[in-house]
């Protein structure tokens, strides 16, 4: 019995990291995203896809509560980190987005030196103690980002000297100084070329062992590459819902179907 118990265990899905229940977003009297319901697992990557303008940015979006500097926008429904409501009155949202990293689509190194870019983070939420603490959350995140031999000796040099894949890698790198849980990109690739896409998505695929990673995509190519489950919207609606494959090859919805066959999009 133990052992049927054992092997029960082992087959069990990964935890739920984020948990959203009848998500409702509006921009004014725009309802942008409708009664969207979806659990987003821990060390998992999760792509969402669908045409441009289908909700898939808004509702990343409310993952770390950047929809907040929109003045029109109203969210509505539970999100929950951990079992834990994000939106809750006694949530510090910069709390919250250290917890949840975010990468944008197009590399946006501060202004300041390759160091001061990752350390910026850790300094402001008092992560560490003094300069040979930070010295060691740099390195750390670099090697994590995947760029720290490529700028270990130019450290004092600025981030915006760096190409645009290197730029995106810092940026990462960036996202994971502060020791987040969860991170989201919003198509983060779109910007680079083929040689530093294929760097990032390889380094997307490193970093699921430790995050949770959320990411927007408008290239199916990539969610089918990169994401272990794929989240389809189609106006503002969470069409369709589940493992990668399972979705490109035997999607159980005719506009998840039509999407991914080029019919509509």
């Amino acid at each position: 019995m133990n052992d049927m118990r054992m092997v029960e265990r082992e087959v069990d899905t990964k935890e739920v990291k984020i948990s959203a229940r009848d998500c409702q977003v509006y921009y004014g009297d725009n309802h942008a995203i409708k009664d969207v319901n979806v659990d987003i697992e821990d060390k998992t990557v999760t792509a969402f896809i669908g045409p441009s303008g289908c909700g898939k940015s808004t509702f990343l979006r409310c993952l770390n509560r950047m929809n907040d500097t929109i003045d029109i926008c109203r969210v509505e429904g539970q999100i929950k980190l951990d079992g834990e409501d994000i939106y809750d009155p006694a949530v510090d949202p910069v709390q919250l987005r250290a917890k949840v990293g975010m990468v944008f689509q197009k590399p946006n190194p501060f202004p300041k030196s390759i160091y001061d870019n990752i350390a910026y983070g850790p300094r402001i939420h008092g992560l560490a103690k003094n300069k040979a603490d930070l010295d060691v959350i740099v390195e750390k995140s670099l090697r994590r980002g995947a760029i720290w031999d490529e700028v270990k000796d130019r450290l004092d040099k600025p981030g915006t000297g760096l190409s645009g894949g290197q730029q995106q890698r810092l940026c990462i790198a960036r996202a994971v100084a502060t020791e987040p849980e969860v991170l989201l990109m919003d198509e983060p690739c779109s910007a680079l070329d083929p040689i530093a896409t294929a760097q990032v998505e390889e380094l997307i695929d490193e970093l699921r062992g430790r995050y949770s990673v959320v990411i927007v995509t408008h290239s199916m190519q990539q969610a089918a590459r990169v994401s272990q489950k794929t989240a389809f919207f189609h106006l503002g609606n969470l069409v369709e819902f589940g493992e990668t494959g399972q979705i490109f090859t035997n999607p159980q919805d005719p506009r998840t179907e039509s999407y991914i066959t080029g019919r509509i999009g």
